[in-house]
């Protein structure tokens, strides 16, 4: 079932793991695609050109039920995947705020390091490197609209080009935005401390090394002057007030993504 180009379309590659998780018992032997597969994630993303034929060693799986066994014959029996997590995709991976634990995916077989690029209305791009098993699921057409958001924003509104918070930096895209839209100094902030790590790798990849401050601290308990905006990009459905409240106290403007 390839294509000329060598390579097996994504339902035909996805057919082949449900039929293995299928002969493993993880699933139901009535077991559906749309139902039952694992979450795939390509190792590489490059905005909404994600490829609908799949390479060899380019997908992430990701299901609450695998197992080690299952894991190793995905990886001997299927060229295309890179590597199995096991974890709920309906979990915070990560720290959500100061009263949370870190949490992780659990990785069963091979590397789940994934690249995304992002196109930006600067004309330029931004990389972001992450660990699938460590950090949020969140492809790069989903940071793309994140980062038009804020585009729209600072260019509507009389925003200074000074001092700006990236309040829960994650990987650090709308800091590092911020920075190539032209302000003069970034404060990247998390609590979670991995995430500060991932951060330093990202900053380098994309060329960034002055302009900024790191901070590992809870947003409600990080200490500043005034500033001239904050982003706050939190986990989805979390409550945000006191991060709100203490945003508008600090900024002259305040975004929430």
């Amino acid at each position: 079932m390839k294509c000329e180009c060598g390579k097996r379309p994504l339902d035909i590659v996805m057919s082949q793991i449900l039929k293995i998780m299928i002969e493993s018992e993880i699933v139901p032997p009535k077991a559906t695609l749309r139902r039952n597969s694992p979450v795939p994630l390509s190792n590489f993303y490059y905005s909404s050109l994600n490829p609908q034929f799949i390479g060899e060693k380019t997908l992430i799986l990701l299901h609450p039920d695998f197992t080690n066994d299952v894991a190793a014959r995905l990886i001997e029996e299927v060229p295309e995947v890179a590597c199995v997590l096991k974890g709920s995709p309906q979990s915070i991976v990560g720290q959500a705020d100061k009263d949370s634990q870190i949490n992780h995916f659990e990785i069963l077989e091979g590397d789940d390091t994934q690249i995304n690029v992002m196109r930006t209305l600067l004309q330029e791009k931004i990389v972001l490197v992450k660990s699938q098993s460590r950090h949020h699921i969140e492809v790069a057409t989903t940071t793309e609209q994140k980062l038009v958001q804020l585009h729209n924003y600072l260019k509507n509104n009389d925003v200074k080009k000074g001092v700006a918070i990236d309040a829960m930096c994650g990987l650090g895209a709308i800091g590092i935005y911020l920075l190539k839209y032209g302000f003069e100094k970034v404060m990247f902030n998390d609590i979670n401390p991995e995430m500060i790590e991932a951060l330093e790798k990202n900053l380098e990849i994309n060329d960034i090394d002055k302009g900024y401050e790191i901070f590992n601290e809870s947003f409600e308990d990080l200490k500043t002057d005034k500033v001239d905006l904050c982003v706050i990009d939190a986990f989805p459905g979390m409550d945000i007030d006191e991060i709100t409240q203490k945003a508008e106290k600090i900024a002259d403007n305040v975004v929430i993504i």
